[in-house]
This record gives C-alpha cells, structure tokens and sequence, in this order.
C-alpha cells in the first residue's frame, strides 16, 4: 500500500508535524510507502517562485527546514520499525459483484466528496450493516479482502479509542495519541518518543522515558534510538527538534474573505512572498532522557556532521539536555 503523491502545502505554517505523523501512523496502519511531492533539487530547496518568473512563493515542495529538516528521525524510527503496526480495527470482504454494483465501502467519503455514493448502500449480506467511523483509519489498520464472505467481516468497537467525546484518538497499540482539541500528537514507544504540536496550548508532555518541554508555539520533537534498543538502554539517541520556517523578508496579514456560500472567514493574506534564506524559529526546549550511561550531547549541524558538544546535566534517573537554539539535531552517548 502506498501513498503516490502528497505534501504539506504551502504556505501551510505548520508543516513541522508531517514527518512525525506520516512516519509515525504509517507504521501504525501498515502503509509501505509515501512519496513527499515534489523537488527538483539535488539538496535542500531556496525559496523561490512557483513558475521561475512571477513573483509567488513555490508551493509543492518539501525540501524546506520545516519538512525535509525535519525527516533524520522519522525516518530512522518508520525504517527501523520501532512504531508497533497494529491489529486491522476494520477488516472488510466484499464480493466482486458489490464492486461492479458500486456499492459502498464500510470506509467511504463524504457527501461533499461524493455525494452519487453516499447513501449508505452497503452489501446486505455484511456482517456490518453501517459505515464505520473514518477515525478508525487512527486507531490502526483497515483493511479490505476481495472476493470474499461479506458476512465474515470484523469491525473492532472503537469506542474505547475515541476519548473525551472523541477529542483524543488513541492507538489499538497505546503507542499513538492524537489530542485533536489541544492539537497535539505523541509517540510513546520502547525505542522512539516524541510529540507534534502546538505547544502554546500544552507546554509539558510527560512519556516514559522522555519528557519535553517546550515553549515555542507550535513544533515537534522526537527522540529515536540509533542502535536499535530501547532509550532507557540506549547508548546513541537522536535528539531532533523542528519548529516553523518562513522566507526572509515573509509578510502576511490578516483579512476576512467570503466563501462561495457567503460566509466571511478569518484568513491571512501573504503581502510579500520573501526571498532566501529561510528563516528558521529557534527551538525554545528543553528534553529529560532516563537513561544514566549517556554522558555527552552532540550537536549536528543540518548535514548530520558533529559540529561540537552542547551542556548536558546529569542526575540520578538520567539526563536533562537545554536543546541548543541554533541546532535542529542533537546525538546523546
């Protein structure tokens, strides 16, 4: 299974969270591959126009500090399968006379988005007899059998996964929470921790072997293991921390628009595109590892070299590290 193109789009400003959620809920839902549309540069991309004459920003691209900067861990922990694939929550058979009948999906869009299927059609013969919440998709795997019994299919109650009125989506695993009122996200795993969000609406995230602090509005943070074992046993641990990126010289505004059915929303109008380089938000963190055998942090610079040694305080349960504020990339041993 494989997602075939998508991004975070600018001028989306909170772009940081992509890496840590798709590597993150990927691993989770057993999805194999996602391709980050597009970039035609061989390293990192300048900010730029979208079609090399106009003045406009570039708006499919990813290899930005908040996006490609932001992939050294996600990518370590989805490739090293410290993230749990769960049990399928949704396990779908359909026979191949509901296909060519078009009959809906126990997974289906929205009127909005199709509003010819929508009506609920579901096979007679399903085990099922309604559409299943799309937070499933959250939760774990939903997967679809072709060719089958629709009576032998399995839907798990999701109801002790949807929290709070269905505010906090937790994993089948317990590995995943995704807080969709304070708007943040964490990991909780033996081998990689971590959390995405919007910190000025949490500061503190306690898991259990990490905690963070952060008092940036928005970013993300994860601490994954290198040598494949557990953090508290771990002797290197990448440290990284992303927070939001924006072009040199980048204005925008407030304004109110009208939606097509005349609506007036609050929106923001971007009155000068920037220029190179970026400007990155300085992280403002601060991370606890428990594990006692670490004794040193040290700083990369954003090609990954060691560029010098940041304070680190020891104690008896672990170690406290102050993640330096002009870095993105930290390595505890």
């Amino acid at each position: 299974m494989m997602v075939t193109e998508s991004v975070w789009v600018m001028p989306m400003a909170y772009a940081t969270e992509g890496p840590f959620l798709v590597a993150a809920y990927q691993s989770l839902t057993g999805i194999d591959a996602y391709y980050w549309f597009n970039t035609w540069d061989e390293e990192w991309s300048h900010p730029q126009s979208a079609n090399g004459y106009l003045r406009s920003q570039q708006k499919w691209m990813f290899a930005n500090p908040d996006m490609l900067g932001n992939f050294p861990a996600a990518a370590l922990m989805y490739r090293m399968g410290y993230v749990r694939q769960g049990d399928p929550v949704v396990l779908e058979l359909r026979e191949l006379k509901d296909l060519w009948q078009r009959r809906t999906p126990l997974v289906a869009e929205t009127p909005s988005f199709d509003p010819n299927r929508d009506a609920g059609d579901i096979a007679p013969q399903s085990s099922v007899k309604t559409g299943v919440d799309v937070r499933a998709f959250l939760v774990g795997p939903v997967e679809v059998v072709f060719d089958r019994d629709p009576a032998q299919t399995e839907v798990v109650n999701l109801a002790p996964y949807l929290l709070d009125g269905g505010k906090i989506i937790r994993s089948i695993t317990g590995e995943l929470e995704l807080n969709t009122d304070k708007g943040c996200a964490t990991l909780d795993a033996p081998k990689a921790q971590g959390v995405a969000a919007f910190f000025k609406n949490r500061q503190q995230f306690k898991l259990t072997d990490v905690e963070i602090i952060s008092r940036n509005d928005y970013g993300a943070v994860l601490v994954v293991s290198m040598d494949d074992k557990p953090l508290r046993q771990s002797a290197r641990i990448l440290v990284q921390a992303g927070t939001q990126s924006r072009p040199s010289e980048w204005q925008e505004q407030p304004k109110q628009l009208k939606t097509s059915d005349g609506r007036v929303i609050d929106a923001f109008e971007v009155v000068n595109f920037g220029k190179a380089p970026w400007q990155v938000i300085k992280p403002d963190v601060e991370i606890t590892v428990s594990n006692t055998g670490l004794a040193k942090a040290i700083v990369l610079d954003m090609n990954g070299n060691a560029r010098g040694e940041a304070p680190l305080t020891r104690n008896a349960a672990g170690v406290k590290l102050r993640f330096p504020e002009d870095a993105m990339y930290v390595v505890l041993q």
